[in-house]
């Protein structure tokens, strides 16, 4: 810290800035970096001088929860201020990488939105191809923080965004980190009345989130499913719709085991002796259970999607009432925390190595 404050506004040598990125990914040495005017002198230096790889060292210092990440609430106003179509688009991304790792519960984003005539710009950069795609990804990414305030997330729904992250998920489709943080976008919001209102009325959203209940990628599973648990206890049709489709996937998963299984057993001589259809009427090849078109959903008496649900859920015989519906568990509490992407990390808490590339251009 010694060294990098002996620079002045002088140019810092590469070596040790990237050195410096690096120790601020570690949740210690961003406490020890932040003691007295450590944060204070950074933030000075990186506005100034419009330092991007300072501010991206500040990014890596603003990602570690508990006191540390308090201390950036005094420089919401100078980051909020940097984020305009005049200032450099690298120095861009890290200003607004800081302020979507400040997911802090006492911060209004609805006045900061306000202040810096944010929802504008922010609209703007959702429209695929209107910027790089690192620039995009961060704007969803603090649309995602924003969503965790109420008001904030009104005034973006309001302001049309989600239509917007509808066109963009379509146009990334095959990205799974823009997927991954658009769904999260949708979650934060079902959480408030007003929102989740209008992405349940107004919106495609909950189809869209009904498609990727079966993606391939696992944290983008369970965003979806935690976002149509709410969607579904909150509205019947969507819940009913919700219900026959995770029922008709589990169940189509079922038969596809069962039938890989007389694949793999075909041929081979019973265990038991004789061909079971010759002694066992109920086991009769003419008559096996999947044969029976009166056992599936569907029919009457057979099992409904809502026993399945239940059962799988560990609700069954539970007292009606016990636990409260899930909407009002959920809403009570917080959300939860940004999802691990594909790529199992955040960008900005991997070390990084590439600065001599960066500081060259």
């Amino acid at each position: 810290m010694k060294m990098v404050f002996e620079c002045g506004e002088d140019r810092m040598d590469t070596e040790l800035i990237s050195f410096c990125i690096n120790l601020a990914a570690n949740k210690r040495n961003a406490q020890v970096i932040c003691e007295g005017n450590g944060l204070k002198m950074l933030m000075k230096r990186a506005l100034k001088l419009k330092d991007t790889l300072m501010m991206k060292m500040i990014r890596n210092l603003s990602q570690h929860d508990g006191p540390t990440k308090s201390l950036f609430i005094d420089y919401v106003g100078d980051l909020a201020a940097q984020i305009s179509e005049e200032e450099a688009e690298e120095f861009v991304i890290e200003c607004l990488g800081t302020l979507a790792n400040l997911t802090v519960a006492d911060l209004d984003w609805e006045l900061v939105l306000k202040e810096y005539h944010l929802v504008p710009y922010l609209k703007d950069r959702l429209k695929p191809g209107s910027a790089e795609d690192d620039l995009i990804l961060e704007v969803v990414i603090m649309i995602g923080t924003i969503a965790m305030d109420d008001a904030g997330a009104a005034m973006l729904a309001e302001a049309g965004v989600i239509p917007d992250l509808i066109q963009l998920l379509n146009a990334q489709q095959e990205d799974d980190e823009f997927v991954c943080q658009i769904v999260f976008v949708f979650y934060q919001m079902v959480f408030h009345q007003v929102t989740r209102d209008i992405i349940i009325r107004d919106t495609q959203a909950p189809a869209y989130l009904v498609d990727l209940m079966h993606d391939k990628n696992a944290e983008i599973r369970k965003v979806c499913d935690n976002t149509l648990d709410i969607v579904a206890e909150c509205d019947e049709a969507w819940g009913r719709r919700i219900q026959s489709e995770k029922f008709r996937w589990h169940n189509s998963q079922w038969l596809e085991m069962v039938e890989s299984q007389q694949l793999d057993s075909a041929g081979e001589p019973y265990v038991f002796g004789d061909d079971p259809g010759d002694g066992d009427p109920f086991l009769d090849s003419e008559d096996m259970i999947l044969e029976r078109p009166d056992l599936f959903y569907g029919a009457d008496g057979a099992i409904s999607p809502e026993f399945f649900i239940d059962l799988q859920n560990g609700d069954m015989g539970q007292t009606p009432g016990f636990m409260g519906s899930l909407a009002e568990q959920c809403v009570a509490a917080a959300p939860g925390g940004r999802p691990a992407t594909a790529y199992g990390f955040r960008s900005d808490e991997q070390f990084l190595y590439n600065y001599l590339a960066a500081a060259s251009r």
